[in-house]
This record gives structure tokens, C-alpha cells and sequence, in this order.
């Protein structure tokens, strides 16, 4: 239907978990996702991933990403997509403002079952004010597919830093975030034509409509263990749907989703 599911998107982020690293870098990650999901839709099999990438992060900012997509159900064990992403991340001197511009590609396997496989390209970006009270991120995206679909996100968080835990340290980032963007609708209806006041003859019309709809409400919070080049990320997280777009009569071409919990475990290591 849209983009991929979040992917990796903590990995490279320079807006919460730590100052910006003005080094090159070379990543390695792999991220555990107990309940694959795109704005909380979900496919009919309530399919599980396993994320690996490989990155570049250079110390002007500039980053890129390749990450490779394997879902597990309970028909299925298989490679379903490979994400390329290319962007930029920037804070200020001050770090009391950061963000990020990035464009993706996907590449899908034929006939997988993910939901949001439609979305071939995205374009995004985000800006966050950070202060000691609360984080707030504002973001915007274009998803291309058959058709153009725009979206926005608003969230709030806030950090707590725990230094010295077994050498390392261990960061708490609680927060909401709210998802809205574009949807586009099909309807197809049976028209009557008449001749005077006698029926003549009839067609099958169709029109298509996009609106603007919230897409989802999430509730998660991030919890990294930080020792030297090693991270380790637990992120449970509260997923609550928004404006499912249903076919009636037509299971097959209804959006399937419901309030769901779910888990991302992320190991990362920093070269």
C-alpha cells in the first residue's frame, strides 16, 4: 500500500540519543521486529521481520544506508525487500535544533505480502527542537507509487540519561507521535441512464477521491544500552490505527488493522 515499516530509523538518527559525531563511520545493525506493521495496518498473517544493514555515515553529515528485509510467518520464512537510502543529518552548534532530508528506493521481491509494497520511492524530512524538557519533531513525506501520496507527523519526547551502568550508559526516550497523510479511494457504482422517463441503458462508473486523514497514533519508548561502539535498542511500542480504509463486500481490498503492541530489538555497531 505505502512505504516500508519503520526500518532502522533510530540507527542513524542525530535528533535524541546522543551529540552529533563529526566522524566517518562505518554500521552495522540488525533489527528483530515482532510485529511488522505500516501505521498499524497489517497483513492477514501478522508477519514478523529481521532487518540487517549495512551503512556509511561521514562526518559532514552526509549517510547511507542499504537494508534488507526478511519476514517469518506462519507460511513463510523469506527475503522480501531491500531498502537504499541516501540523506543528510545536521544539528546546530548548540544541539538545540536537528534534523534530517533523506530519499529512499525499494525493491521488492515479486508477490510479497507486505502491506505498505505498493511504495516504490520516499522522500522525507524532519526537524526537532530539543531541550531538557521536551523533544518536538515535526516531519513531512512523499511516497510514490501508482499514485502520490503526501504525509506529516507531529511527536513529542523526552529523554533520561542513566551514565556509568556497566561501563556504558543507558538512555530512556518515551514518547507520542502522530502520523497523518493522504489516501486514495475507489468506488465503483452502477449508473441508469434513461431516455425521457424510460430506463435505456447502464454503466459501471467509477471515480477515484484522495483526502487527508490521520493514519495512526503510536506511544513507545526506546530504551538504548550505549558501551563504546556497541548499541543495544528495545523499543516496545503501542500502535492505534486511524481511518482503515474498508471495501464492502471486498475483505481482500480492505486495509486489515487493530491496536497492536509490538517490539524492535536492535543491535548496532559503530566502526
Amino acid at each position: 500500500m505505502k512505504k516500508i515499516l519503520t526500518i532502522l530509523a533510530v540507527l542513524y538518527s542525530t535528533t535524541t540519543f546522543a551529540q552529533t559525531d563529526s566522524s566517518t563511520h562505518f554500521i552495522v545493525a540488525a533489527t528483530y521486529n515482532s510485529g511488522m506493521n505500516y501505521y498499524g495496518r497489517v497483513d492477514s498473517l501478522h508477519s514478523k521481520g529481521f532487518y540487517p544493514s549495512v551503512g556509511l555515515s561521514l562526518k559532514n553529515g552526509l549517510y547511507a544506508t542499504s537494508t534488507f528485509v526478511f519476514i517469518q510467518n506462519k507460511m513463510s520464512n523469506e527475503y522480501a525487500a531491500t531498502l537504499i537510502e541516501g540523506g543528510y543529518n545536521f544539528s546546530n552548534k548548540k544541539n538545540t535544533w536537528a534534523g534530517s532530508l533523506s530519499a529512499a528506493k525499494y525493491f521488492y521481491k515479486a508477490d510479497v505480502s507486505l502491506v505498505q509494497s505498493a511504495v516504490k520511492e520516499l522522500v522525507s524530512g524532519s526537524l526537532t527542537q530539543l531541550n531538557k524538557v521536551m523533544n518536538i519533531t515535526i516531519g513531512a513525506n512523499v511516497k510514490f507509487s501508482g499514485y502520490t501520496d503526501i504525509g506529516v507527523q507531529a511527536g513529542l519526547d523526552h529523554i533520561i540519561r542513566f551514565g556509568n551502568v556497566l561501563g556504558g550508559v543507558i538512555v530512556l526516550d518515551p514518547g507520542f507521535n502522530a502520523f497523518g497523510g493522504t489516501q486514495n479511494f475507489t468506488k465503483t457504482a452502477y449508473q441508469q441512464k434513461n431516455f425521457l422517463l424510460f430506463p435505456v441503458a447502464g454503466e459501471q462508473v467509477t471515480t477515484s477521491t484522495r483526502k487527508f486523514n490521520i493514519l495512526s497514533y503510536e506511544l513507545n519508548m526506546p530504551v538504548v544500552y550505549a558501551y563504546k561502539k556497541l548499541n543495544l535498542i528495545l523499543t516496545p511500542a503501542y500502535v492505534l490505527p486511524q481511518n482503515l480504509i474498508t471495501v464492502p463486500g471486498q475483505p481482500s481490498l480492505s486495509e486489515r488493522g487493530a491496536n497492536l503492541f509490538y517490539i524492535t530489538a536492535t543491535v548496532k555497531l559503530t566502526l
